[in-house]
């Protein structure tokens, strides 16, 4: 059965499950290797589905009601790994492409996911009170470093990126390099542990003005209480998370407890194109 995105259908959480576990089956025994470099056909319409899937409009107490389910944490992690390779593999495929291009910024913007980013990017350049000249950091900044790019071209606002896998950190240095904006947007091959002073530490010395965090940068709750521990008091964070309707399912965890010491300023729900809610904290202690 598929099941087709209709606003005028209620769908009850049993047809919504019946769905999650067929597509479940296509997935979980799918390597990553498989994923990230199977025929693109088939990985293709399994993402189509689950975008589908977890984006239909289905009541809040539904989606809760499934998510809350503990049997299905294997199903969920199944799901969300996923959804994770894959937009790695489009990133990278859209990365070659323009280093490949003639018209690299042409190339760049006919991305799937292009002005998802432009409205993205807007959003969190206002929630942290970000001027041209700025500077920002982004943990998660993988193969194609849209969001820094967005930040450039369209605020003035610099940038130091941190990947931690380093054949993606090096795919997205030879991109900005190929779009001429190596010196406004650097990239660091590393994880929130790189946040500490040696190499690059988040301080008024940096001239960084506030720290960004992917949403699929993981483990957060990890994240937070190592950032509480190394950023000066007054810092701003703006975090990526998933949490409408079953979008939840990508990072059901995520910012229910934060660490004492942050404090949460602003809360944005996301419109179309935009899935993301971004959440705006401060370190208060």
């Amino acid at each position: 059965m598929a099941i087709e995105v209709n606003e005028s259908v209620e769908l009850s959480p049993e047809i919504v499950l019946e769905e999650i576990l067929a597509l479940h089956r296509d997935i979980r025994v799918m390597s990553d290797d498989e994923i990230l470099y199977g025929p693109l056909d088939r990985t293709g319409e399994l993402f189509r589905k689950l975008d589908s899937l977890i984006t239909m409009d289905i009541e809040e107490d539904a989606a809760l009601k499934l998510l809350q389910k503990k049997e299905l944490d294997p199903v969920f992690a199944d799901l969300s790994r996923f959804r994770s390779l894959y937009t790695v593999r489009l990133e990278t495929e859209h990365a070659n492409e323009i280093l490949e291009s003639d018209s690299p910024w042409d190339a760049l913007e006919k991305f799937l996911f292009y002005g998802n980013y432009l409205k993205l990017v807007r959003t969190e350049s206002r929630g942290l009170g970000l001027s041209p000249g700025d500077r920002v950091a982004f943990l998660g900044s993988g193969p194609l470093p849209l969001t820094l790019i967005v930040f450039f071209r369209q605020h003035g606002i610099k940038s130091t990126g941190i990947e931690q896998d380093s054949s993606r950190a090096n795919l997205s240095k030879r991109v900005l390099e190929k779009l001429g904006l190596s010196e406004a947007v650097t990239i660091i091959n590393g994880n929130h542990f790189s946040l500490n002073g040696k190499g690059f530490a988040l301080n008024p010395d940096t001239g960084i003005k506030a720290l960004m965090i992917a949403a699929q940068a993981e483990p957060k709750k990890e994240i937070l209480e190592h950032l509480l521990k190394v950023m000066p008091v007054g810092s701003r964070i703006s975090c990526r998370i998933y949490e409408k309707g079953l979008m939840k399912l990508l990072n059901r965890n995520c910012l229910l407890d934060l660490p004492e010491g942050f404090e949460e300023h602003e809360r944005v729900q996301p419109e179309p194109p935009v899935y993301n809610t971004v959440v705006f904290l401060e370190k208060k202690r």
